[in-house]
This record gives structure tokens, sequence and C-alpha cells, in this order.
């Protein structure tokens, strides 16, 4: 934690005398007191200069909501936790000031209408962000409410009470042969795991679906409640059609049709356990963190990146001679050993030579679980503002396919958050493009550094499994925000049969059982949709690889995702186009 606190400290540019005192308190001093002022925005003589001068105030608003979230990732105390929420409350009451003054909402929509791409996108995007500012009441009733339910979500140690006598498991049926001191915790992980009876299975892992209902069905209807009145105060018949009006599929139908485009059959939830123990898994060489980063950058040197080495824990990102800013490598420690478990005893504590009958000592390895490749964004590049800052985590080894995955997704993103040629922050945040672009090279650089998944594979099994229960999910969340009289999906039970094999009848009280119902509602399904565009890419591009990269992460001309695309596969690509190609282009897996 020390060094994520120097790391935030130099990004920051906090004095030497000031790094003494918590980096959350200091963070929290700036954001109380920050303020955007438009006055030099508003003398401006052009429409051009007008918003860089506004794009200069707002960005160090936008730097402390990046800081704030970031320090969110990780463990803090309650008085650290209480100070970040209330800056985090006074910058959204900040932005919501100057969303509510006249001059920005009519510069934006001026701006939406320029002949720069850069500004046009910027000036929509401002437009749409002030438009979609709610009242402070409706604001606090949602996030109180949508707290309410992350906690309600938390309580997933809680003891399952098996009522039915045939469902029970002995103990004999609760401990494993060959490592007895592992018994059953009654956690529905292991109670999937050792129960044999599939009926048993299904309806244990169905109750558990449900075990917050009770306490989060209030929460949950209230949040809808007050997004379908907001919906209605925007002249929308209910809160889905609302909110995908700004979105590339503009409507619920549209939606449907790519959420059924990718729904196929996958292993049901109860029996997921015992498929994926059977199955193989897809063997990789073991490689450090170190290795692994070093042939990323050997795959990305064609494109014109370089890597510069500050020190151990920072690299300095460059691309064809433009500095792209900072990333600060969090190296977990390892594990200590004590003198018992290491294979040479200090000196002095040595014992006595073992009898005959222990002269091949069995010596118990402690458990250790490797912390995952991730990335932690703190600042976002901005050309002509600011460079970029990123904080890597890089595990000390690398012993398995998902674990190398990890750490491919995490550089991508990283890539495409420094490399974005955008001189708003917004257009390098907001919409499409950004996700894409890091889906595409991650997809990139695992068919380069990865082997290919054979659809009988464990991790081919569970990706499947994990893109249906995505699926489902949308389209949950997707009818949970309509009226019962525009309601696309009438019959979930229908819909989850149709990923998993098997009907559930309570499938709608599936609701209680992700945040994502209350925190992306409808758009829940974007990851999905950009998944699904960057395959797409990767397979029918009509480009070279360098083109495409050049295109999609850096956009220095600031093309609209339209005229990307249509550059990209030789012709233009309608909502309709893209609709058939993700239904009748799936990806087959390797056999």
């Amino acid at each position: 934690m020390l060094k994520r606190i120097l790391a935030v400290s130099l990004a920051l540019n906090f004095s030497p005398a000031a790094q003494a005192a918590s980096p959350i308190t200091l963070l929290s001093e700036q954001c109380i007191d920050y303020q955007v002022s438009l006055s030099q925005a508003q003398e401006s003589p052009t429409q051009l200069d007008a918003s860089v001068r506004l794009e200069r105030e707002l960005i160090g608003l936008f730097n402390l909501k990046d800081s704030v979230r970031f320090y969110r990732h990780y463990p803090l105390n309650a008085e650290d936790k209480e100070a970040l929420l209330q800056c985090q409350l006074h910058l959204a009451d900040e932005f919501d000031r100057l969303a509510h003054e006249p001059w920005l909402q009519t510069q934006s929509q001026n701006w939406s209408q320029s002949d720069a791409p850069g500004l046009r996108q910027f000036g929509q995007l401002l437009t749409q962000q002030i438009a979609e500012q709610i009242d402070q009441q409706q604001k606090a009733k949602i996030h109180t409410a949508q707290a309410s339910v992350a906690h309600g979500l938390k309580q997933k140690d809680l003891s399952l009470s098996i009522g039915q006598s045939q469902c029970r498991l002995t103990d004999e049926e609760t401990q494993h042969a060959d490592r007895p001191e592992q018994a059953f915790d009654n956690s529905i992980a292991s109670y999937l795991i050792h129960q044999k009876d599939e009926s048993c299975k299904r309806q244990v892992w169905q109750a558990y679906q449900v075990r917050a209902k009770q306490k989060n069905q209030a929460a949950i209807s209230l949040i809808m409640a007050t997004k379908q009145t907001i919906a209605l105060e925007h002249g929308a018949d209910d809160y889905a059609s609302w909110a995908l009006s700004h979105q590339r599929l503009a409507n619920p139908a549209q939606v449907k049709h790519f959420l059924d485009s990718q729904t196929q059959l996958a292993p049901a939830p109860w029996t997921l356990g015992s498929k994926l123990a059977v199955l193989s898994k897809v063997e990789v060489t073991p490689r450090s963190g170190e290795q692994l980063l070093d042939d990323i950058q050997a795959e990305l040197s064609p494109f014109g990146l370089e890597f510069e080495t500050v020190n151990t824990n920072m690299l300095r990102l460059w691309h064809k001679g433009r500095l792209l800013g900072d990333v600060f490598l969090d190296r977990p420690p390892k594990p200590q050993l004590t003198g018992s478990q290491r294979a040479n005893p200090p000196l002095g504590k040595q014992k006595h030579p073992p009898t005959e009958k222990a002269q091949t000592p069995t010596i118990k390895t402690p458990t250790f679980k490797e912390p995952k490749a991730q990335l932690s964004p703190l600042r976002q590049t901005v050309v002509g503002q600011q460079f970029g800052q990123l904080t890597l985590t890089l595990p000390d080894q690398l012993n398995d396919y998902r674990s190398q995955e990890q750490l491919i997704a995490a550089v991508a993103e990283m890539m495409s958050r420094l490399l974005t040629g955008g001189r708003y922050y917004l257009n390098n945040t907001l919409g499409d493009g950004q996700a894409i672009a890091s889906l595409w090279l991650n997809q990139y650089l695992s068919q380069q550094l990865l082997p290919e998944l054979p659809s009988n594979s464990r991790e081919a099994e569970l990706k499947a499994f994990s893109k249906q229960l995505k699926v489902f999910r949308s389209k949950l969340a997707l009818s949970a925000y309509q009226t019962s009289d525009n309601r696309l999906y009438r019959n979930l039970s229908q819909e989850f049969g149709a990923s998993f094999g098997a009907p559930w009848p309570g499938a709608d009280d599936a609701l209680y059982s992700f945040t994502g119902v209350v925190t992306q509602g409808p758009l829940y399904y974007l990851t999905l949709w950009h998944q699904r565009l960057a395959e797409q890419i990767l397979s029918d591009a009509q480009l070279e690889a360098t083109s495409v990269f050049e295109l999609l992460l850096i956009n220095e001309q600031q093309q609209p995702l339209d005229e990307q695309l249509t550059a990209i596969f030789g012709s233009a690509q309608s909502v309709a186009t893209i609709l058939e190609r993700s239904q009748h282009d799936q990806p087959k897996p390797v056999l």
C-alpha cells in the first residue's frame, strides 16, 4: 500500500512536505474546495477557443473523480471511505451546477453541430451528459438504494439451510478422499461440488439466487420507479427506451435482436463445477509477469510503441516519439516462508538426523493465492492537456491460461487509455470507441501469445457459460426497465432454458442476484456488444493490423464509429448490417 500511495503522490504532483500526510486527506481537501469557472470560456472569441478553455477547467474535476475511483479499489478505513464519499458527492453537485448553466447548455448544442469532428463529438457527449442529470432528490434515492442492494448481495458467506433431508450431505460426502481436511463449509460452491443429486443441486442453486430478494426487493423497486419517473419526464415510454436512445443500438428491439443472436447453449450453473472437473485445462508455458510483459512489448513494437524503463517500478510509454504517459508497476510481495517451511533451515536450528521411518519427510507447502493482473487508471491521456498515469498490478508468476489472459487484457486496456488521440476528456472516455479498441487489441495479443482454445477444454466451457450468464442477465435487465405493455421478453424462464438447457420457473427473481441490474440497468448488454464488434473487426477487417491499430486506438482524426467501421470493413456498416453479422458470423471454437 505504501508503494501505491507513493505512486499516487507522485502522480498528483504533491510536494515532499505534503507527501507526509495521507494522500486521501490531501485529495479530499483538494476536492471539497474545487470549483469550475466558466468565465474564461465565456470570454473566448471562437467556439474552438471556448471549448479548449472549458476543457482546462473540466479536466481538474475529471481528474479528481478518477482519483476517487482509483482509491476505492483498495481496502480503506471508515474515515477514508467517508472522505472519498464526500468528495464524490461534491464533484457530482459541481457538475450538476454546471449542467444548469444556460451558457453551457447553449454552447454544447452549438458545438454538437460543428464541422470539426472532435469538437462535434465533444458537444454531443456534453449535451448528453447535461440531459442525463437528475435532480438531487432522485439522485439521493437511487444512490442510497444502490448501496443497500450492493450490501445485501455481499452476504455470500452465509450458511445455507438445506431443508429437505434427501438434499443434505453426509459427513462422508463432504470430504475429498485425497484431502480430508477440506470439509463442507455450507457454502454454495462447496455444496454444488459435493452433492451428487442433480435435482438437489438445481433446487439449492435456485434458492441461493433469490437469497437477497426479501431484503433488496424494496430498494430495487424504488430504483425502478424513480428511473421510470425520469424517463416519463424526458418524454419516453419507459426507462429502457430512454437509456438506449443515445446508444448505437438505439431501442429495446435492436438490443433484443442482438441478444437473441448471441444466445447459445451452455452448461447449467448447478452442473458447471462437475463438468469443469472432468475437462482438461489448456496447457501454457509458465511465465513470470516480467516475461509476459516483455513478450507483449515485443508484439506491440511493430505498432511503433516503445516501453522505457524508468526504474524497477515504473515504465514510460512512447508512440513514435510521442510521450503517452507513465505506468506504475505494483508488484505484490512474495510469501515469506517460516523456518520450518524452508528446504534449508537456518544455522543453529538444525534438527537431529531423522529416524529411518522418517527419511523423506513431506514438507507442507503453504497455500498462497497469486494476485491477478489488473489495471487501476489514475489519469486519462488528453492530447494537449495531460499525459496518462496508471497502476498495473504485475503478478510474480503466471502459470495458467487465465492468469496470462488477465495480464494481456490489462495491458490492452492500458494501451487504449494511453494512446487515444482526442483533445477532450469526454471524447476519450465515453462512447463505444475505447472499449472496442481495448477488446480488439486484447484479442489480437491473445491470438499472438496464447494457444487457441479447444472446444472441450475447461477454459472454453467456462467462457461459454460466462457469456450466456451475461446474455441472460442482459435480457433480464432490459425487461425490468420496460413497462408491462412494452416488455419484449415475456417468458424469462424460457430464455434461461435457451441459454442453459433447462427452464427456471422463478427466473424473474434472478433480478435480485446481481448488482448490474441497478447500476447499469438496460445498458448491461454493452460489454457483449463491444466484445462482438471487436471479434468481427479481428476476423473480417479489410485493413492490415497496423492500420486498424491506428484507426481504433489513436484515431487522431476523431472519426466517429460509423466511419471507422466503414474503413475497416470496406463498406458502410448500418446497425442492421452489424446485427446480421452477429447472427450469422458466430466465432467457432477450435476442435
